[in-house]
């Protein structure tokens, strides 16, 4: 008896952990922190049809695009592009509660000024 009840108290702490890690994977991501020399582009997957938080620093002038894999392709080919949000020309952005919507979307940040030295980006995608 003593054996079953301790088999029945692993089973409901394996399901419980499994729920707790399915929970995390789909509804938050995680942060995403870099802080590094930028070359041309640097690229974050956002979740479809959620809500991004967080900031992008720079010590020179970026611009930071809301856009699609397809519309990044046409604007690093030189291309026409259309994007959902864009902050052009700044030194930094903050994100609050800005909404992602349902489907495939990065957050690009491009180097405007090829002197700059560093970003700095933290980034909080939850579903």
């Amino acid at each position: 008896m003593k054996e079953k009840a301790i088999i029945f108290g692993l089973t409901v702490l394996v399901v419980l952990l499994a729920g707790g890690i399915y929970y995390t994977f789909n509804h938050y991501s995680f942060n995403y922190e870099w802080k590094t020399n930028l070359e041309d582009y640097r690229t974050y997957r956002l979740i479809g049809n959620s809500t991004l938080n967080g900031y992008v620093k720079a010590n020179g002038e970026i611009s930071v695009y809301i856009l699609t894999k397809e519309d990044f392709k046409r604007l690093k080919e030189g291309e026409s592009f259309s994007y959902y949000r864009a902050w052009e020309h700044v030194k930094d952005v903050e994100f609050k509660n800005v909404r992602i919507p349902d489907g495939d979307y990065l957050l690009v940040i491009k180097n405007d000024k090829k002197g700059m030295q560093w970003i700095s980006v933290k980034l909080v995608n939850k579903k």
